[in-house]
């Protein structure tokens, strides 16, 4: 009844999601012409990666009042540079590209060059394998219900003078480019993009070596990942090239890209791995998504109503390390699990050859400040998630749904940039979540 009931009002705000235009005569007022920085010291703390810390600085560039684009584009060109870092081995640093009506033509160009590097990526399985309850081969017959209390005794070393510290991580080193370019119809509301990414993946699994224990120091048990690539049943044990073409058609009738308060997001997307490319997989991976806001009260947008829904469907030669990718047509995203799909689990939790996933979220602005020349508005965010994946399209069912649920307090800054700090729940976590930009 609970994810039947979330469901319902997620497509309400879906199909009821107003036509807009363009901003409103109060954000238009409040916009920036010209150009302008922006940005904040990246902060926050997960039991993933420990403390994050780093910076994001971005440059906007709005144009003049007179410009016909002004009151129709959330920028003319958008630049972003950002270090981070984790107190537990995670690396992502990022440089992005945006230019909406480049040259005042119809197309739209984005590039993103990004750095990752993890140490404990997470690996639970892959399809209905990452469903089962939270259990490691040291502790037999046992499953857990608190991912605190399972984390506590991966931690220890067993009789045979093992850890399974790392059972459900790996170390992955991931260099990507992605460049694409979108061209613009039937009033820009419909892009329609094409585009290439090019990756590496370096997979370098903990089996047998000495790592870190709750108790000094010990070889490392046979990892999940191991086991797995061992039985066959995993694409990508070995790493590898993993170049894709992209494809994708979006309709979009948003007043304001950063920060919507009317209007919908529509768009389907396919990456297609290719040897064409030099890559060292052929697959398909194919996904499409739906985003609504609607305000209850047009005259008075104080109050958002916000919902997205997703199914995406992947071949069998997907490589693991690249199947937990959401390649949306504006940014594509991971999970599920994690601070852009479900708040509460952890990231990539849940990881499968087909997705279904569901958010809601209620943004109300309590008010707005103006100081040195800058506009603020606060906004208070309670928001529901839930979604599973599944090994085939054949298995498809409203069973097993994995929800979570908290709130977000937000600041706009500017209009465009969006501040945010999100606080989930789910039955066997918890995450905090600091960052910028709306969920979606």
């Amino acid at each position: 009844m609970v994810t039947r009931g979330i469901a319902a009002a997620c497509l309400f705000v879906l199909a009821g999601a107003a036509h807009a235009d363009g901003l409103g005569a109060d954000d238009l007022k409040n916009k920036e012409d010209g150009g302008y920085f922006t940005g904040l010291p990246l902060a926050n703390y997960s039991t993933d990666t420990g403390y994050g810390y780093g910076g994001r600085v971005y440059y906007y560039y709005d144009g003049d009042r007179d410009d016909p684009r002004f009151a129709h584009t959330p920028y003319l060109f958008r630049v972003f540079l950002q270090g981070f870092w984790s107190t537990r081995g995670l690396q992502f640093h990022w440089l992005d590209f945006d230019a909406p009506k480049v040259f005042d033509t119809p197309y739209r160009l984005r590039s993103q060059l990004i750095y990752e590097r993890n140490i404990n990526q997470n690996y639970f399985g892959v399809g209905d394998r990452s469903l089962a309850p939270l259990a490691f081969p040291g502790a037999p017959g046992k499953t857990y219900g608190s991912f605190s209390s399972y984390t506590n005794d991966l931690a220890q070393i067993d009789g045979n003078g093992q850890t399974w510290s790392h059972y459900n991580e790996l170390d992955l080193i991931r260099p990507l480019f992605l460049g694409s370019v979108e061209r613009l119809f039937f009033h820009d509301r419909v892009r329609v993009l094409g585009g290439v990414g090019l990756s590496y993946g370096e997979i370098n699994d903990y089996t047998g070596k000495l790592v870190d224990a709750a108790s000094g120091t010990a070889p490392e048990g046979p990892t999940r990942l191991h086991t797995e690539c061992q039985e066959g049943i995993v694409v990508g044990c070995g790493g590898g090239r993993d170049d894709f073409l992209r494809l994708g058609i979006s309709y979009d009738t948003r007043d304001f890209e950063p920060d919507p308060k009317a209007g919908m997001f529509l768009d389907a997307a396919l990456d297609a791995g290719t040897v064409a490319l030099g890559s060292q997989y052929d697959y398909e991976r194919t996904m499409v998504a739906a985003r609504g806001y609607w305000s209850p009260d047009p005259d008075d947008v104080n109050l958002v109503l916000a919902g997205r829904g997703v199914f995406e469907v992947q071949t069998s030669g997907t490589p693991f390390f690249s199947m937990d990718t959401f390649p949306f047509t504006e940014d594509p995203r991971t999970g599920l699990g994690g601070q852009r799909t479900m708040r509460g689990y952890r990231q990539d939790r849940f990881v499968g050859p087909v997705y279904t996933l569901l958010n809601g979220e209620a943004r109300w602005t309590t008010g707005h400040i103006h100081f040195w020349r800058q506009n603020f508005g606060l906004i208070i965010v309670p928001f529901l998630d839930f979604g599973r994946p599944y090994d085939s399209v054949s298995d498809l069912s409203v069973h097993d749904w994995k929800l979570s649920y908290g709130g977000a307090v937000r600041i706009s800054w500017n209009l465009a940039t969006i501040i945010t700090v999100d606080y989930g729940r789910s039955s066997e976590d918890t995450g905090l979540y600091v960052n910028f930009n709306h969920m979606f």
